[in-house]
This record gives structure tokens, sequence and C-alpha cells, in this order.
């Protein structure tokens, strides 16, 4: 096991780098939010008075009551609707602007807004009571509550508005560093830790391969969002790691704890369980440790037709304290179920947004069958690939074949393989396989820590290849995060050339980093996507144009005149007529605050709040700069020599010992 000041000091740094970034607001982390401050301050789990943001006087936002999906503003009824897809093609959905957010007719005498659209988030569903929930497991949210219970009551104390945008900019900062970046910084130490005790006396490749899941996957972007990725991802590591040292009770509770954050991580703890069952014992561990150290690992038992690290004999005791480490998550989650829905087996899923749902048959309404392009667009694509964005999980890959050869690691290689495949299929059936504005494939998450594993055979067998891919894959992930980790390239109606031929951008040149973040962080805008949006725009008001039946040479006077005016207020970054041009780099690109669902919703381009949505550390002294980054990079490279310097004397006294 590596040293604790090395564990330490790789936590520090990790914690530091993940803490440094506010990402802004977005659906998903908008809607747990709500649930977050619900819970804190008026201890519901409904975010009905949560969902609606005004600006009011000075930086005060006004939250008016929904009741019933109605609520009055400045005297002003407004009834809220289900958002709308167009109805066109063979693919088209109901348009669901013809009723309200609870199945009644709109009322002519009432504003309608779009949830989504006019409401901070579009990530909930209305359970059958009539209040609006989020559409996500409560895991993450309930892990939440204590930061925000502990910031909110001080902020009390010292007479702080809640609701004004800085304070709430600066809480759900806060309360992502400690839940989402807390646990993500565990989870690089976790790696390591796993990994070290996999190959012993491989720590600097242990090392490696903890720095290349936690910077070099998109586990880094994830880290700096409220998102339950991360979260899952660590529990399951945990649970795997528990099983694996004959701790099955705590194996239970930390599997129990990431379905509760993720349903979809129940398969991936029945794994575990079974393995619990099928024989590992507490000095396994040790054992193989002991076998690995002397060089045995490469080899079948001499005594037995079975690997050393998978016994045949049932062990039920151990799947019984598996077993009781899970239940008390389980109730956790049947009672927040009966609170929120009024049955135990009531999710959140069931009562989501129905622009979510298919309107073909589909498992839960979002599950279907594989889909090719999903495959495609996952694995290879500069779009959302896996490989292409973190290349160094091509030699996790390669490390996985290296750990067929040894034998007593066979149990660990097809639990990884199974839990790799299991988020991949999900992934692939899931009608919303892109995962929205993301920095990459965020539904294959849970899966890297598993696969990264493999990385210390890679590191040992081809240091030189796995160490540039490894760096290709942290600058890539750096950039992502540094710029926009809720990356919309291909999914915003603003960065979304819908052409018959878009399937092809997404496979091969609608690239995250080279169209997007890069130009932003080099540029301060993301010119590639601005010209070529602002090309289709142009060609849409052409069409118009041409309906009129203008002559030939005033329709091209105007034309002209449209495409000059419409330029000039392109460069001078304004939101009309492409919002993307009001998207200012070089850093924290996002101008999404807490309290909005689309972009510019509640306060206009390049005022403060939406210069402020997002941010990180550094720009509390270099605002909008790249030397905002530069206190983050000394601090890596320092801590990096102290790494390097504190791994290499682990291997001597390993060599010596």
């Amino acid at each position: 096991m590596p040293s604790r000041r090395l564990q330490i000091l790789l936590f520090t740094l990790s914690f530091v780098t993940f803490a440094w970034f506010h990402q802004g607001g977005g659906w998903n982390q908008n809607a747990r939010f709500a649930e977050v401050r619900a819970i804190v301050e008026q201890g519901r789990f409904s975010v009905d008075d949560y969902m609606v943001y005004r600006p009011g006087q000075p930086r005060h936002l006004v939250r008016p009551q929904i009741v019933r999906g109605e609520f009055t503003l400045d005297g002003v009824r407004h009834q809220l609707s289900w958002g709308a897809w167009e109805n066109v093609g063979t693919d088209a959905k109901p348009d669901w602007r013809q009723m309200g957010s609870h199945g009644e007719p709109l009322d002519p005498a009432a504003t309608m807004v779009i949830i989504g659209e006019g409401t901070c988030t579009g990530d909930v569903g209305i359970a059958p009571d009539g209040h609006f929930h989020p559409n996500k497991p409560p895991g993450a949210s309930l892990l939440a509550v204590p930061p925000y219970f502990a910031i909110f009551h001080i902020e009390r104390l010292l007479g702080i508005d809640p609701d004004d945008w800085w304070v709430m900019t600066v809480n759900a900062w806060l309360c992502s560093v400690f839940t989402v970046g807390l646990a993500s910084a565990l989870g690089v130490v976790l790696v390591l830790r796993v990994a070290s005790q996999m190959w012993p006396g491989k720590t600097r490749a242990a090392l490696a391969a903890a720095l290349s899941f936690g910077f070099g996957t998109t586990f880094f972007p994830f880290g700096t969002l409220m998102f339950d990725h991360n979260i899952t991802a660590v529990l399951l590591l945990a649970s795997f790691a528990a099983v694996r040292n004959g701790r099955p009770l705590s194996a239970g509770v930390w599997a129990g704890v990431a379905a509760v954050t993720n349903y979809l991580a129940a398969i991936p703890g029945a794994f575990f369980a079974l393995w619990s069952l099928c024989g590992r014992r507490g000095n396994d561990a040790g054992t193989l440790e002991r076998e690995n150290a002397s060089g045995a690992d490469d080899a079948e038992n001499p005594q037995s037709d079975q690997p050393a690290s998978c016994r045949r004999r049932l062990r039920w005791d151990a799947a019984l304290r598996f077993t009781l480490g899970v239940l008390p998550c389980l109730a956790v989650l049947l009672a927040y179920n009966v609170a929120a829905f009024g049955s135990p087996f009531a999710l959140n899923t069931s009562f989501q947004n129905p622009i979510f749902k298919e309107i073909t048959p589909a498992f839960l309404g979002m599950f279907t069958a594989p889909s090719w392009f999903a495959t495609l667009v996952i694995s290879v694509s500069p779009w959302r690939g896996v490989f292409v964005l973190s290349p160094v999980i091509i030699a996790a890959v390669a490390g996985l074949f290296r750990m067929g050869k040894k034998g007593t690691l066979r149990a660990e290689r097809r639990l990884i393989v199974a839990c790799a495949a299991y988020f991949f299929l999900i992934n692939i059936c899931f009608n919303g396989f892109h995962g929205g504005f993301a920095a990459g494939p965020r539904y294959l998450i849970p899966a890297l820590p598993f696969v990264c594993l493999a990385l210390v055979p890679a590191f040992d067998r081809w240091p030189c290849v796995t160490t540039a891919l490894a760096a290709v894959s942290i600058v890539q992930q750096a950039l992502l995060t540094i710029t926009d980790a809720l990356n919309p390239l291909g999914v915003g109606a603003h960065a979304w050339v819908n052409h018959p031929g878009e399937w092809k951008d997404k496979l091969v040149g609608n690239s995250l980093v080279w169209r997007y973040a890069w130009p932003l962080f080099a540029h301060g805008r993301a010119w590639p996507v601005i010209d070529a949006k602002f090309e289709e725009w142009f060609e849409w008001k052409r069409a118009r144009q041409e309906k009129d039946g203008l002559p030939a040479a005033e329709l091209q006077t105007r034309l002209s005149k449209l495409r000059e005016e419409g330029r000039a207020k392109v460069m001078r970054g304004e939101s009309e007529p492409l919002w993307i041009a009001a998207m200012d780099g070089p850093v924290s690109v996002n101008t999404l605050g807490m309290w909005d669902g689309t972009y510019f919703q509640n306060f206009p381009a390049h005022s403060p709040a939406a210069e402020w949505a997002a941010f990180n550390v550094g720009e509390l002294i270099f605002p909008k700069s790249r030397w905002s980054l530069a206190p983050l990079l000394a601090m890596w490279i320092a801590g990096a020599l102290l790494l390097r310097r504190m791994s290499r004397a682990e291997r001597w006294a390993g060599a010596a010992g």
C-alpha cells in the first residue's frame, strides 16, 4: 500500500483541482440544487418554489410560489406547460404545448411558461399529488444536504440573502465541492489504493493510472459538476475494493448508497454481492499480494483448477453481511419514495418530463434496442467517443488482455469487463445516449475507475506509449474543464447545424475539443461553430426573403445588408442572431446560472450575473483570464515533483525490503 503521505498529497492536489472550478448552471444540477434548497429551507422534497426565478432589486431574485402548475407574478397569472418537439418527419412527437403541466387545457387568459425555457430546469416530473420533483435519484441531493444545511444557517445568522444571484452561485459551487468534488478526490486516491493492492510493488504505475483516471477521462470535468456519475463511480469502486478485502458489510453499504444515487448501479452491486457469495475470503487479498510479489500471479494455482482469486465454496455469511449493508440504503430510498410520491415503489423517473420519453414502446419509456449510431458515437467519434477524448483508455483495454495472463486476477478482470460492458450497453440503448450538454460520454463514467485499473500493466509494459496517450487525454480533458464542461456542441439549437447529414458531423467532424474548447481557450470565441451557425442562419433568412417575391436586385441588396448587420452583431458578441456569439472565453464560458433554464433567460449577455455564472477560483484575482489558471498550474508542478520523489522512494524501499 502506498504511504499515507503519498495518498494525502494526491488527495489534496485532486480536491483543490476539482474545487477550483464552478461550471455554472444547467437543467441537471439546477434540479438537484432546487431539491437541496427545498429540503433545507422548507423541509420538503418538492421543488415547486425553486423552479421560477425573475430578477429583482438589486441582486435579489424573486421566486413566485407555484400551485398546481400556476403562479402569479406582477399581477399576471402564469401557467406552466411542457415543452414540445417540432412535428417534423416520421419521428415527430406530440405537441405538449397544447396542455398544461398537469394535463389540463391551457387557459388563454394566462401567460404560458414552457418548463425548461421559463423555469430554471426541465429535469422535473409531477408526482401524483401535483408537486414537482427532480427526475433524478435522490442520492446526490441527499449527500448535499449536510453542507448546504451548514451554509444556509451560517448565512441566515449573518443576514445574507439566499436568493441573491451571487450567493446562489457560491452556494451551488460549495455544495458541488463538498459532494462531487470531495468524492472525486477520494476516488482518485481509491484507484491508487486498489491498483497498488492488485499489483504490489507497482506504486509508480498505480499512481500513473490514478492520475490518468482522475484527469485524463470524462471523470475530470464531471468532478466539477453536481451530477451523480462521479459519486456513483467512486461508490461502486469502494464496494469492489471492500469485497476484495473481505469486508462484505461495508461493500453492501457502498453498493446501496450507489444505487440510491443512480438506480442503474444496482446491477454492478449485484455483481459484487455474487462475488462475495462465491468465496472471496478476507485473507485472499493478502494471499494475492504475496503470490504476486513472488511472481505466482503469472500462472494458475498448481494445486487447483480454479484461480487463487476466486474460491468455489459459497460463503453465505459474507452474502448475508453484504445484504445487511444494503438494507439501510434500501430503507432510505423506500422512505423517500413514500414521502415524495406516496408509494415505496414509485421512482423519480416514473413522472418525468414527457419530452424524455419515447412515443414507441420502450422500457421505462427511455430504453430501446441497441443503436449502431450510439455505439459509434460514444466509442470512436470526436463528439462523444471515449477512445478519442480519452485515448489512454485504448491502453487500458490492452492492459485488460494482459490481466488475463494473471490467474490470480481473473475474477477481478471478469468484474471489470462486466461493469464496463453493462454501462456501455445501457448507454447505447438509452434514447438520450449523448447526455445533452456534456464534455463527453458521461453515462460511461461509472465504468471508468474499473477500466483504468488495467492501466497499471499498460504503464508497466508499454510506459512510453501509455504515457503519451495519457498526456493527450489529460490535455483534452483539461481544455474541456477549463472552458465549458457543459459543452453544448451538437446539442443546443445555437450550436447544432441541423441538416440531413448531421450524423456524419457527429461521427467525423464535430469535435468537442478542436471545434469548441480549443478555439475558446486560444481565441476567446468558438469561431468554427459560430461561422457554421451564422451561415445556417443566413441561409434560413435568404429562404424567407426569397419567398417574398422581391426583384433580384432589391433582394440582393437586402441580403447583403442583412449579412453585414448580422456579422457586425456577431463580432460585437451580441446574443442575436446567435446565442453562442455572446459566450466569451477563454475560461469559464457557461453563462447559465442556477436560475436559468435557457441562455440569457433572466440576465442579458455580458451582465455580471451571466459573466459570473461560471468561474474558477483564480478569476477572483484574474477575471476572464488564462492567468487564473497559473496558481493551479504552479501547485501541480510542485505537487508532481513531490509525487515523483515519493513514489521513487517507495519503489526503492520496496526493492530493498
